[in-house]
Parts: C-alpha cells; sequence; structure tokens
C-alpha cells in the first residue's frame, strides 16, 4: 500500500521520524513514516488518508498562523502569488532554532518577537523552527545591534539557539521570491561554516559567500603563493584574518587576541613582506582575507 502511495505521490517522501516542515502530512506504516506534500492533496483525498491511515502532521504542534501568513509563505515556498501588501518595501529577517525541547511554545516566542519591534511584523513560519520576520522599512527599523541583545534573553527564556540572517530591504514586487532564495542559501552557508555566530548579514557574510563560489581548481591555483609560506604559520594567518575583520584596528585587534600592540604591528609587517601583500589597501585586505580563508580550508 505504501509503494502505491510512493506512486501515486512522485513527490512524497520516506523517513525514519516525521519532521516538522508543515507543507507535509505524515502518515505512519509498521517500520517508517511517509510524507506526502499537502498541496499534492485534495482535501478528498486528506480525508481519505485521515481515515485510513495513522496520521502525524508534525512531532510538535503547528505553529498557528494568520491568512496573510499563510499568503507569504504559499508565495515565498510554493507557487502562489505575491500577496497584496500596503507598504513599498520590506525586507526578510530569517530565523533559524536549534535544540527546541518538546515543552517549546512557538506562539510564546512569536509574541515575544513582536514585542522588539516598533512597528508591526509578520511572522512566517516555515517549521516550528524555521521561518521569516517580515519587517516593512520605516524610520524605526530594528537595529542588529538590538536584536543581538535581545538573542541571550530568547535562548534563556526558551531553552534553544537561534540565528538570524538580517537581509535587506527590497522594492515589494516579484523580485522578493528570488531575494528570498538567495538569503535562505546565504543563512544556511553562515550556518555552516560559523554556527558559533548568531546574526549574519549580507556584508558580514559577502566575503565568504564569494569565496565559495570561487571553483576549488581556481582557489588552488590563485592562493597557492600565500599558502606555501603561511602553511607552517597558522598563527600569521589568523592574526591578520582578525585583523581585516576589526577594519584594521589594531588596538582593538590586539585586544581580542590578547598580545600588545607592537607584537601585533610586527606581525602585519612579517604578513606584508613575506607576501607582497599590502593589507592596508581596500584590494590587498580583500584579497588577503580570502587567501586566510583558503588556508582555513585547508
Amino acid at each position: 500500500m505504501f509503494n502505491r502511495l510512493l506512486q501515486l505521490y512522485p513527490n512524497a517522501i520516506s523517513a525514519s521520524e516525521p519532521n516538522n516542515d508543515l507543507g507535509y502530512i505524515w502518515l505512519k506504516s509498521d517500520e517508517n513514516y511517509i510524507g506526502i506534500p499537502k498541496s499534492d492533496l485534495s482535501e478528498k483525498e486528506r480525508s481519505l488518508l485521515h481515515l485510513l491511515f495513522p496520521i502525524e502532521n508534525d512531532v510538535k504542534s503547528e505553529p498557528t498562523i494568520s491568512t496573510f501568513a499563510k499568503e507569504w509563505r504559499n508565495y515565498l515556498i510554493s507557487n502562489g502569488p505575491l500577496p497584496t501588501t500596503h507598504t513599498n518595501y520590506i525586507r526578510f529577517i530569517h530565523f533559524s532554532i536549534k535544540n527546541i525541547r518538546d515543552v517549546f511554545q512557538f506562539d510564546e516566542w512569536e509574541e515575544a518577537v513582536k514585542s522588539l519591534f516598533s512597528n508591526e511584523v509578520l511572522i512566517v513560519p516555515f517549521s516550528n523552527n524555521e521561518g521569516v520576520i517580515i519587517e516593512e522599512q520605516s524610520n524605526v527599523s530594528i537595529t542588529e545591534e538590538e536584536l543581538f541583545s535581545a538573542i541571550q534573553a530568547f535562548e534563556s527564556d526558551f531553552f534553544f539557539k537561534i540565528h538570524f540572517f538580517i537581509g535587506r530591504f527590497q522594492e515589494t514586487n516579484d523580485s522578493l521570491k528570488s531575494l528570498f532564495t538567495l538569503e535562505q542559501s546565504m543563512l544556511e552557508l553562515s550556518q555552516s561554516e560559523h554556527p558559533e555566530e548568531r546574526i549574519f548579514t549580507r556584508e558580514k557574510l559577502m566575503p565568504l559567500y564569494l569565496y565559495q563560489m570561487i571553483p576549488k581548481s581556481e582557489k588552488n591555483i590563485m592562493f597557492a603563493d600565500v599558502h606555501t609560506l603561511l602553511k607552517d604559520d597558522m598563527e600569521l594567518a589568523e592574526t591578520i584574518k582578525a585583523y581585516i575583520e576589526n577594519q584594521s584596528n589594531a588596538t582593538l585587534t590586539a585586544k581580542q587576541l590578547f598580545m600588545h600592540r607592537n607584537s601585533l604591528q610586527y606581525r602585519i609587517d612579517k604578513f606584508i613582506e613575506k607576501t607582497g601583500i599590502d593589507i592596508k589597501t581596500f584590494h590587498g585586505a580583500f584579497f588577503a582575507y580570502l587567501a586566510c580563508l583558503h588556508i582555513d580550508e585547508k
């Protein structure tokens, strides 16, 4: 019977456990589960499946979602039309929650998030642990610093880990879906490469994103000389990387690395002398940073 269902619904998936994706209904067999996209089922088919099989829509209860949020969800992750909105510019603040406990109540967390914003925001969950906050552009839009200060309270009150990717404001038109998809991929990259970070923006992630776009064979050629010079001096590479990340602020970098400012300056001069790359210029600093990412990868 379940093999037949997999044939009838090509987009269905088989898994040992149901996940929290709100776009599926989960049917339990003797040994595993089958998830069928809700968009592939008519109301009559869903009613019939309810009668024939034990259905476990979610491991945890589904978040309550408004009609307007459903319209946005259908637009962003399905083939729905762009919802009607009365604002010219919006941005997506993507969130991903890890280590959720069974007692987690999405509705309570949603209210806590909304209280951070001066203006009304729309929260669109894709599951119990992922979604976007849609914020209209205004003179009092939330800042990265304000969101960061709230993370500690969130993680203390709800006993989870959360990551945000703050998108850019974009004109409300059909290009929003492409922007959303790109920002989602950047959130995934940030969590994969820097799970210790809690907030990312396109500016912060762009060097890593561009580095990942370079084919591996070209990386090996492009950064070969720097890698050869620094492969046995990882401490120098990490120092230069930190220096560039701190906007070439020697005092701040020395404090972060627990070293004397003169020692830091010695390492900077040593790097410039060994590589011939002047990291005091924009182009030199940018290339050196990509080279340090390559050394980290090796």
